[in-house]
Order: structure tokens, then sequence, then C-alpha cells
């Protein structure tokens, strides 16, 4: 498939071309260019270098960051709609745009009048290199990082991206999602790769997978994350007639589980990605066996390990040397590919003893009773360890018979077989799900928040 430039897509194509769909309609690229220019009459109204998005409909939020960036405007995604989150970002903007999901004085975007939206007034072109969209990481401090992007790097990386997709995912495949566009992963994939690749979008992101899977058509793609994907437990598999060609997952580590009740249930293999909103994606890996393979780099990215361990990354959409440095400690397989080791700001000094948090995890995933487990420094005189444990069928009938404090006691003296005995976890919290954000990162203030409230668990297993 010919990947095209998001910086000439509307000055040129067919203007029957499909660009998004709704729940009743297919939006036309004739009706995107015609919504599109007059956002871009109501930005020229009021002034405007730096217009905030916030918009729950994606092909609104797609008009808006189309109509800012051919009006030479910076497009600035915040992590959320929450107020005090808009509040923080009064000073890096000058107006909001939205879909009528905010109220008050806005540029409202809504459909253009007319009878033939094909002949909207000239938009002006674009400089794809100096069209700028700030996004905001979620990391796992729990404070937002402001992070540049340029509509050239976004369509190189769509580029990228569709030498992976573009042999297993056919030309008219509907792109369906549960991810939100505002983050890197969503807007990547959800909208920047089916815009350069003619493979149109829907406009809202599901929450639950029964309305998802009863519109999936055979040939569709499925943007999601390891949160979803970990809530699939339950539902019928569907008919190979209805099955997708690719089911996306990234934001966060995919549970082996999570993916084979994928891979039953939806019917494909997962394709799992990784990357960072600075470096953009890295690589990617299919899980098509229960012990999944190692991350496979993408074309034309490099990734090297520097002496302390840190993933090096060179690639065609990284511009900025200094964002090349992963926070991610990597390992090599031999045979060209590299394991995750965790991240590099998870390493902890507990009673003199510096512990590795992301191993902690690993190690405590592999315990009987357990499905899923993290850990998190927890402040007092001495800081210490709480474990956050998602426990497995066998696990809950054990925390039945004999409490959460016998359960943490065991789960504790599992762990010192093979982990320093002075770091071990002395608070425990048995949960239904690990506290996660909108692409399934586990931050450490959601955590430590566990153990900040009286809980039915004991606080010790010492």
């Amino acid at each position: 498939m010919t990947v095209g430039r998001l910086a000439s897509l509307l000055l040129g194509g067919t203007t029957e071309r499909p660009i998004a769909s709704t729940h009743d309609q297919t939006i036309s690229l004739g009706q995107f260019r015609a919504d599109v220019a007059s956002t871009i009459a109501r930005i020229a109204a009021v002034p405007c270098s730096r217009g905030l998005v916030v918009c729950d409909d994606a092909y609104w939020a797609t008009v808006g960051m189309f109509a800012l960036a051919h009006a030479g405007a910076e497009t600035v995604f915040p992590p959320n709609a929450l107020p005090s989150t808009l509040a923080a970002l009064s000073g890096a903007f000058d107006h909001v745009l939205t879909d009528g999901v905010l109220q008050g004085d806005r540029i409202l975007l809504g459909p253009t009048s007319g009878p033939n939206p094909g002949f909207a007034s000239p938009i002006p072109p674009m400089n794809a290199d100096a069209a700028r969209v700030t996004l905001f990481t979620s990391g796992s401090s729990g404070t937002p990082k402001r992070v540049v992007k340029t509509i050239r790097q976004l369509e190189l990386e769509a580029g990228v991206v569709d030498r992976v997709l573009g042999q297993v995912v056919p030309e008219n495949a509907r792109v369906h999602a549960t991810v939100v566009h505002q983050h890197l992963y969503g807007l990547t994939f959800r909208l920047c790769w089916p815009l350069a690749t003619g493979r149109p979008f829907f406009n809202r992101a599901h929450q639950f997978w029964e309305p998802l899977l009863a519109g999936v058509k055979h040939g569709d793609v499925l943007v999601t994350t390891p949160s979803h994907l970990s809530r699939l437990g339950g539902l019928l598999p569907l008919p190979s007639d209805r099955r997708p060609a690719a089911i996306l997952s990234g934001g966060a580590p995919l549970p082996d589980e999570a993916a084979e009740n994928a891979r039953i249930i939806i019917g494909c293999p997962v394709r799992e990605f990784v990357g960072s909103t600075e470096a953009g994606v890295i690589a990617s890996r299919l899980h098509v066996d229960p012990q999944p393979p190692s991350w496979q780099p993408l074309p034309g990215v490099t990734v090297t390990r520097l002496e302390d361990g840190r993933m090096h990354v060179r690639s065609p959409y990284v511009l900025n040397a200094d964002d090349e440095v992963s926070g991610d400690l990597i390992e090599f397989d031999g045979a060209g590919g590299f394991r995750l080791l965790g991240r590099a700001d998870r390493i902890a000094k507990i009673e003199g003893v510096r512990v590795s948090l992301a191993e902690f995890d690993a190690r405590m995933t592999e315990l009987a009773g357990v499905a899923q487990a993290a850990v998190v420094v927890l402040p007092g005189g001495i800081p210490h360890l709480g474990g956050v444990v998602v426990l497995d069928a066998d696990g809950k009938k054990e925390l039945a018979d004999h409490g959460a404090f016998r359960l943490g006691r065991r789960l504790r003296l599992d762990l010192a077989r093979s982990l320093t005995e002075a770091a071990l976890p002395r608070r425990w919290r048995f949960v239904e799900q690990l506290p996660a954000g909108p692409l399934g990162k586990v931050s450490a203030p959601d955590l430590a928040g566990l153990f900040d409230v009286a809980s039915g668990t004991e606080e010790s297993a010492e």
C-alpha cells in the first residue's frame, strides 16, 4: 500500500475516500476538507498560535489538529480533560478547540454548513517541519512531561509502522480502538497510520468489548491496551468470518495470559509495540507462542545498549538526539532482538540494599496464586516495599481460606528464596486489577494510593 504524506492529505486525492466512520455514516475526504476549512476560518477570527484540542470524538480532534497545522498554529493535546489538568495547562495555549465536551468561550468544532462540502474554501499548504503537536507523557512519577512532535515526524512514523502492518492488514480495513487519541500510541495507530494509508478509523473509542466485537468485520484492526485485553474473560470466541486482521497492543507490558485469551477469543495473535512519547514506536513482537519472543526493532530503527544498561534509539522519526535515550533497561538475545528488563528509574534502596522493583514485579508474578503483581516504595521512618497483587483462582481460594495476613506471609517466604530478604515487601494489597491509566500503565502514585486508605487486608506480613 502507498503511504501518503499527512501534510498533503487535504490538497489532493479522491474526495470520496473514506476518512472516518461513526455509528451511522462514513465521513469522506471531501467532508473532512470542508470541516477543516471551516475550522481554519474560525481560528483566523480569533488569532491563535497554540490551540488546546479537547475532544471525545477522534474525528473532530483530527479536524482540529489539521486546521491548526494548516493555519500555522501548534496543536496541544492535554493528557485528559479533567478541570485540574486543564487549569495546570492554562499558560500553554491561546484558545480551546472542542467538540462540545467543554462549555464556555471555545472554538466549537462541528459540521460545516452548505450543500456541497467538496467545494470548501482553499486550504493553505502545511509546513510539516514547522507544524508542531504537543503531547504529555504519563510517566511513572505521575508528573506529566511536555513532548513536542512535528507533523513530519508523525508521517514518517506512520510510514515505518506500515512496513510492519501493511502486509497483513487489508487496504480497506477499518480501525477500531479502545485507546484515546491524545497520547502518542493512540495518535500514531488510531489516527496517523490510518490517515496516511487510506484506512478509515472509528470516531469513538470503545469502553467495553461487547459492542466493539459486535461491530468487527473480517480484516479490521483493533488498537487496544493490556488493561483492555486483560478483561476479555468470559466472552465467546468470534466466528471465523468476523476475525480481525490484527490486534495491536501498546502503552504497557502485555501479560501472557491476556495475549493467549485474545488469540482464542478474538481469533488472531496480538502484535505488541513498545516505544515512548519521546522516541516514538521502537519495536514490536508477535504473540504466536505462550512464551513471547524478543522485541524486534522496527525497520530503520537501530537499538543499542548503553554501559548502564539503558536503551539508546536511533530512528528516522527521532530528530532530537537528546530524546534518543530511553529509561528502559535491555539485554540482547544474540539473534537481533532484545528483552526488556524494566525501567532504570525503578531502582530503589531499601534498608541500604539496592533493589530492582521491576525484578520484584517479575518474581512475584511467577509465584503460585499470583496473576499480576507490582511493588511500590512506601515512605515512613524507614522506606519499605508494598506489594499489590492480582490473584488467580487458586490465590483467591487461599485468601478466602487463610486470610490476607497468612497469604502475604507465604508470598514473602516464597520471594525470600530468590530475592534479598531485607528488602521484601512488608505490606500487601490484594486487588481485582492493578490501578492503570488510559494506556494500561501502572504508576507509583496510584499503587501507593492503595496503602493510604483503610482496607480489609492486613498491613504487614512480617
